[in-house]
């Protein structure tokens, strides 16, 4: 196996032969677990679908409008259409899945410090017993947006119209979703998507995560389009260095983040 894609991941991992009442790391406390009988399953339809061959047609005003109503409403949409080779989405996730069997002094060999990483591998192992236990635990992505390849798995959960719900994989498809900085730009009509990954006690779970961040010196805040009488600024001009600092030295919520940076009311 080539370790190319594996030396840019920062590859958050599990031993397989790790106990079965679950590493302290992927338990949060009782009153912080979500109650997994409150998810609501999609249905069809409850995913926004946005087709890429209407980029470049006649009616691209129409796509970019779906585009937006799609992050406005869910913060989150399904691509498809968007030229990856189903075969190369399969081998990535094939290459990722294999990596995860590697021994554990082998993975972390490959393993990032950087917190930034632009390429994320993860995994939800199916051998924990606990019904609280995390694939990825509850939070918003500090980045402009993220692009999602997942494999044929359950897990993805996203909270939208105040309830959780479960982001069945659609074959051959990428979820996109809105981070932080999106949010900030688009004066807050685009949210930050609250998502989470939960295990499955029956089958592996692994998918491949990109992440599209500012240059640390990137000048973040609303749009001046956005803004007029009727929509003041909701935050301050930053930039992202300003806001990553933030992330480490500030404890709070990732949902909170952002309220670092309000703009005071007059």
């Amino acid at each position: 196996m080539s370790p190319t894609m594996l030396q840019q991941a920062d590859a958050h991992h599990r031993s397989l032969s790790e106990p079965k009442n679950g590493p302290f790391t992927y338990t949060d406390p009782l009153s912080e677990v979500p109650t997994l009988s409150g998810v609501y399953t999609s249905v069809d339809g409850s995913t926004p679908i946005i087709d890429m061959e209407g980029l470049l047609g006649p009616q691209r005003s129409e796509f970019v409008k779906q585009i937006g109503h799609a992050c406005e409403k869910n913060g989150f949409f399904a691509v498809k259409n968007h030229g990856i080779p189903e075969m190369k989405i399969n081998n990535m996730l094939d290459t990722a899945r294999d990596f995860f069997h590697l021994p554990e002094e082998e993975r972390l060999k490959f393993r990032s410090s950087d917190p930034n990483s632009i390429i994320r591998l993860v995994t939800a192992c199916q051998e924990s017993e606990l019904d609280v236990t995390y694939g990825v635990r509850t939070h918003t992505d500090p980045t402009l947006i993220t692009i999602l390849m997942q494999d044929d798995v359950p897990g993805l959960q996203v909270f939208n119209d105040d309830k959780w719900i479960d982001v069945n994989p659609i074959p051959n498809a990428v979820v996109v979703h809105v981070g932080d900085m999106l949010q900030a730009l688009s004066n807050c009509r685009y949210k930050s998507l609250l998502h989470q990954a939960i295990v499955n006690c029956e089958k592996e779970r692994v998918s491949i995560a990109s992440y599209c961040y500012p240059s640390d010196d990137g000048e973040i805040g609303p749009a001046k389009k956005l803004i007029d009488d009727d929509h003041p600024a909701i935050y301050k001009d930053f930039t992202y260095k300003e806001f990553h600092e933030s992330m480490w030295r500030v404890k709070c919520s990732t949902a909170k983040r952002l309220d670092l940076f309000k703009a005071e009311s007059d």
